[in-house]
């Protein structure tokens, strides 16, 4: 595989992993819009490196596809933008990083320093942890391929 490939990979993981994180914490409305903003615009910038202009334009529903074959929810928009650019380090990434956001959320719980602690993050804690296994099963499944 080439460096070339490999750092498309790498950018569309993060780029994936990115997007999901956002939608996850938009889903807890705990975080700070700065956040949240810095998220979407470092997810942008992975995708526009793995995909180029015609990745984020699909993302955005202005692809070359027709109208038609476009989703309207935008985190299913994500997946044709990448489908050029996924490979194992993309499984990795994603893989990785979910884990990642699943032990992030159950610290969050752990650690809370009030009464109450916020429910969402016991739901972006199971969610992630559950994508997470299950993108293990397609990291391992490239890995024999």
């Amino acid at each position: 595989m080439s460096i070339e490939n490999a750092l498309r990979g790498l950018t569309a993981g993060i780029a994936v992993l990115g997007y999901v994180s956002l939608f996850l914490l938009l889903q807890i409305r705990t975080t700070p819009v700065s956040a949240l903003a810095g998220i979407a615009v470092l997810a942008t910038a992975a995708l526009a490196v793995a995909g180029g202009r015609p990745a984020v334009r699909q993302l955005l529903g202005r692809g070359p596809s027709s109208q038609a074959d476009t989703p309207e929810w935008w985190l299913a928009r994500l997946e044709p933008a990448v489908e050029d650019a996924w490979n194992a380090y993309a499984d990795l990434v994603l893989t990785v990083g979910l884990w990642a956001i699943s032990v992030g959320s159950f610290g969050g719980l752990i650690t809370y320093p009030g009464d109450d602690p916020p429910f969402g993050l016991a739901i972006a804690g199971f969610l992630s942890m559950i994508c997470g296994l299950i993108s293990l099963g397609f990291l391992i499944d490239s890995r024999y391929e």
